[in-house]
């Protein structure tokens, strides 16, 4: 995928309103703009010390040390936590296969799944990382895992067999499903003596998530937040360099691969998405995750050194729909005249700059994803939904729509309007509540865009507490193409009494595959012993997508970290890179170089 600069990809049409919008002119983005500045002193290995220096939005007042929780925990929601606390394996999302870190391997024996740690592991404390630390950390998972996820709430028991080997019991085994456990991260059993060992005989005696026995252990777990993080990784938390402003991780001499990384030490700089910014414009930051605006992206052009390094997205923002609060959508073919009125390459420019991706299939999955498991010829049958207002006003008239005044009224006569929620916080959410408002009202549908808090939408959407809301589609968590439709059918659409979600009957009739069980496809897909019945079901829930268009997708996300080459760092890798297609948060090919010694200080 390539990027195309902002000022030659804003449409004609935009309008100046919206153009200001999009590279965010004001008092911060001017002065941001004349930042040229190189490598700074603060971090540059004046003194010989040979630095990578990332930046992160951390809370060391909030956050706790408990790193097994992880959400919540010290930079353990950033893609540094690789750095101190290695995963089993990372998996690569082109090729699909593993590359192991702790563990040296992993096999079936029936629904037994047998994991091996590599030989030698020791903890930052000097202590043995041994099958003791693999099976109370994987009986902590288990008791924390919901029992909706795939994975660890599957497993029945677990079993030492000897000092660096496990066994896990499963049932209801399907493909892949060992990839949770793969990637889990072991902690330490000193650190966690008080919980571990209960956590495996709770386990192995049939406790989960929600019994009595499980509800003690867990209040005191959420409690718990030990002095420090025992590592296992490259890097070790220096403590006494641990502030409000950064955080400094030095070599840590027992660790996986401590002889292999090439830098001596990793400093994350604390930054919001507009700080961080600041800082890369400033030189002070190698590598940044965080999210730049329009304006920052353009900013960053006049940085010596500069240079993006895009991660691909396996998912996006859209319209998701309620079909109980506004039954009128029920017909598709309203659904598809809201689609034809919007211009979502013009929604994403706003929302995104330059890091978003248009959608071009309209599938339910990326179109990365599509054109793995369709051929040209079959994605050239689809419908794409680019916008056409003339298309759209025929498909309403269709449907029985009326329009009077510049008004659009229902088929009995109400006029017919729409309530868009954003979150705030989110700023390319909000700006596709915004522009989604605005286009709509434009063509006659009274619209009105707001905003919910950010610190729990997902109640919200679940609970069906909206008429049409701003939503991802695709899925970053799950490789698995069967995870996308998971995301865009089964996700907040429990059709319960408390989580009615979106309240979109998955027995649908598709007007090319006749009736359709959307469930019941997902569950094929995920389960199918054969690659054959695998894309079947896969091909099936693409087309049923296309043609019902059960939620809009407006446009991708497409992840551009700025990184500077040249002053601390020699080169980061390039965009054919093994791994550059992996998800950023979970599988991070930058820092998977930087810890196989393939990313190095400038010499």
């Amino acid at each position: 995928m390539t990027s195309t600069p902002l000022h030659h990809a804003i449409r004609q049409d935009l309008s100046r309103r919206r153009l200001l919008t999009a590279v965010g002119f004001g008092a911060a983005g001017a002065a941001g703009l004349g930042l040229t500045t190189g490598c700074a002193a603060d971090g540059a290995g004046g003194d010989g010390t040979a630095r990578f220096v990332g930046v992160h939005d951390f809370d060391i007042d909030a956050q706790t040390k408990n790193v097994h929780v992880e959400d919540g925990a010290l930079l353990m929601n950033s893609v540094y936590k690789d750095l101190f606390m290695c995963t089993g394996a990372m998996f690569d999302w082109t090729t699909h296969e593993w590359e192991y870190l702790l563990l040296e391997g992993h096999e079936w024996d029936g629904d037994d799944l047998v994991l091996s740690l590599r030989s030698g592991l020791k903890w930052s404390d000097g202590s043995g990382l041994d099958a003791d630390d693999m099976i109370r950390s994987y009986a902590m998972r288990v008791l924390e895992a919901p029992p909706w996820g795939f994975g660890f709430p599957q497993v029945q028991d677990l079993e030492k067999l000897d000092d660096r080997t496990v066994r896990l019991g499963f049932e209801d085994v399907f493909p892949n499903i060992e990839r949770s456990i793969l990637k889990h991260r072991i902690v330490s059993k000193v650190t966690y003596e008080g919980f571990g060992e209960r956590a495996v005989e709770m386990v192995n005696d049939g406790v989960r998530q929600g019994d009595a026995e499980h509800g003690e252990w867990n209040a005191e777990f959420i409690e718990f937040d030990p002095d420090t993080i025992v590592a296992s990784g490259p890097y070790k938390f220096d403590d006494a360099q641990i502030s409000d402003a950064r955080i400094t991780l030095v070599r840590n001499e027992h660790g996986y691969l401590a002889d292999t990384v090439l830098f001596d030490e990793v400093v994350v700089h604390k930054g919001d998405n507009r700080q961080s910014a600041l800082l890369v414009q400033q030189g002070e930051v190698d590598y940044s995750t965080m999210a730049p605006s329009a304006a920052d992206q353009q900013a960053f052009q006049g940085v010596e050194g500069f240079r993006w390094v895009e991660h691909a997205g396996y998912a996006g923002a859209g319209i998701m729909f309620n079909y109980a609060a506004k039954p009128e959508l029920e017909d598709v073919r309203v659904r598809k005249a809201l689609a034809y009125v919007l211009d979502g390459d013009q929604i994403g420019q706003v929302a995104r700059g330059e890091a978003y991706e248009r959608v071009t299939h309209y599938a339910g999955l990326v179109d990365l994803q599509a054109e793995e498991i369709f051929s040209a010829d079959e994605l050239a049958d689809f419908e794409t939904y680019d916008q056409d207002q003339d298309k759209a006003v025929e498909l309403l008239e269709e449907a029985g729509w009326t329009r009077e005044d510049g008004k659009w009224f229902l088929p009995d006569g109400e006029e017919a309007s729409f309530e868009v929620l954003g979150v705030s916080g989110w700023s390319d959410f909000e700006l596709t509540a915004s522009q989604v408002e605005e286009a709509w009202n434009d063509f006659g549908i009274r619209t009105e865009a707001r905003n919910v808090p950010e610190d729990n939408p997902w109640g919200i959407w679940g609970a069906g507490d909206f008429e049409v809301a701003v939503r991802h589609w695709g899925n970053p968590e799950q490789p698995d193409y069967w995870g996308a439709f998971q995301m865009n059918f089964l996700t907040e659409n429990a059709g319960t009494d408390d989580s009615p979600g979106q309240s979109f009957d998955l027995e649908v009739e598709s007007p090319s595959q006749g009736e359709v069980d959307l469930a019941e496809l997902v569950d094929v897909a995920q389960r199918a012993e054969t690659d054959e019945e695998q894309a079947e079901a896969l091909k099936t829930m693409a087309i049923v997508f296309n043609e019902l268009l059960p939620r809009i997708p407006l446009w991708t996300y497409k992840y551009l970290s700025p990184v500077i080459e040249g002053g601390r760092v020699a080169a980061f890798p390039g965009d054919d890179a093994p791994g550059a297609q992996n998800e950023q948060y979970q599988d991070n090919h930058v820092i998977l170089a930087l810890m196989k010694g393939e990313l190095g200080p400038v010499e």
